[in-house]
């Protein structure tokens, strides 16, 4: 049934955009992936069992310049891929995710950078009693992180055919949503074949030729993030949490704009954890003070602007720590997809170093 509403879905994209209006054409691609688990933490050690193995399918939509976003980026493609991965031994089971994904070429288009996320769901996950070795996957359903570098031929013997070959990197993870978490990195090669739906029909690449200058004022932007995650402790419940940010930025050029910002926390793991650990110490006076949950941040960051999508990164520091809760310092990574000049949706991946606190899922508005 879930390979079944994954191949859907995918169909379903691949259906749509071969609809749309002839400025872009179409390719198909299958791999055979071959890897290994990366030991990123020693707790999860027992978990590197075996190779593993898997089989990745690809539609990409190749640009030609026909919007001026797509000749700064030098004529990139997206699409959407199906993979199916077996994560080398049964505590961990197998996983089948559907991502959407950006690729960027290079020396003439012979390598290209590919880089994309979705939704993976997990054959096996965490259970006390059934599978208590699997503490990387916490929940049935995780995100799922895709990059690769490729080398490709294409049109082989001037047919439709073509070749490709290069690495991988897959990580999944819950952002913490439910414990265990400690995820896992899924590294290797790949092999594979492509096929050039339009390569008798392709589209010319348009001429660069856009604006060097560009100009723009300062904005302020206004957004809200929520979720669920906890404290790390098995067993527990997730809990809410809220986000409010304000911030301005400052665009450099049409790619890149700078940001600095204030936001608070509101995360209702940090309360239960904060009664827990009051109920454990009834007559520590310093311990029963700190009851306050609430935590503000500053950050300054960084915003890549892809089409209507943009890429995040972000620093932060919180000045408001009534309570030492994971570090005083967090990062955040993330994509928005904006609407128009002004509404945005966005996803991103709240961590303190290596350790995730939440995946956050927000809407703004850029005044």
């Amino acid at each position: 049934m879930k390979l079944k509403l994954f191949a859907i879905l995918f169909f379903l994209v691949f259906t749509f955009s071969r609809a749309q209006e002839k400025n872009y054409s179409h390719t198909f691609s299958a791999d055979y992936l071959f890897g290994q688990i990366m030991l990123h933490r020693p707790n999860i050690s027992h978990l590197l069992q075996g190779p593993t193995n898997g089989v990745l399918v690809s539609w990409r939509q190749n640009t030609y310049g026909f919007k001026e976003w797509e000749q700064r980026y030098n004529y990139p493609s997206f699409g959407a891929s199906f993979l199916h991965q077996y994560m080398g031994n049964s505590s961990l089971g197998e996983a089948y995710s559907l991502q959407g994904d950006y690729y960027f070429y290079f020396w003439k288009r012979k390598l290209n950078l590919r880089v994309g996320t979705g939704l993976a769901y997990m054959t096996n996950p965490f259970d006390l009693e059934n599978n208590p070795k699997n503490t990387a996957y916490g929940s049935r359903f995780l995100g799922s992180f895709l990059i690769g570098f490729n080398y490709e031929k294409n049109k082989l013997w001037n047919t439709p055919l073509g070749i490709k070959m290069g690495g991988f990197l897959v990580h999944y993870s819950n952002g913490k949503t439910k414990s265990p978490n400690t995820s896992t990195n899924n590294y290797g090669i790949q092999i594979g074949l492509i096929y050039d739906l339009d390569h008798e029909n392709q589209p010319q690449f348009q001429e660069k030729n856009y604006a060097s200058k560009f100009t723009e004022p300062l904005r302020f932007n206004l957004s809200f993030s929520s979720g669920m995650n906890d404290t790390g402790v098995i067993g527990e419940s997730s809990r809410l949490f809220a986000v409010f940010t304000g911030y301005i930025d400052k665009r450099l050029n049409p790619k890149s704009a700078i940001q600095l910002g204030v936001e608070g926390f509101f995360t209702s793991a940090l309360r239960h954890y904060i009664r827990h650990r009051q109920s454990l110490f009834p007559n520590n006076e310093a311990i029963q003070e700190l009851d306050d949950w609430r935590r503000v941040g500053v950050f300054v960051g960084h915003e890549l602007f892809i089409g209507k999508l943009s890429l995040i990164t972000q620093m932060g520091y919180y000045v408001y720590y009534p309570i030492d809760y994971m570090k005083r310092y967090y990062s955040r990574v993330g994509i928005k997809r904006y609407f128009n000049d002004h509404l945005f949706l966005s996803l991103s991946l709240k961590t303190h170093l290596a350790r995730a606190e939440a995946m956050e899922y927000g809407i703004g508005y850029r005044f």
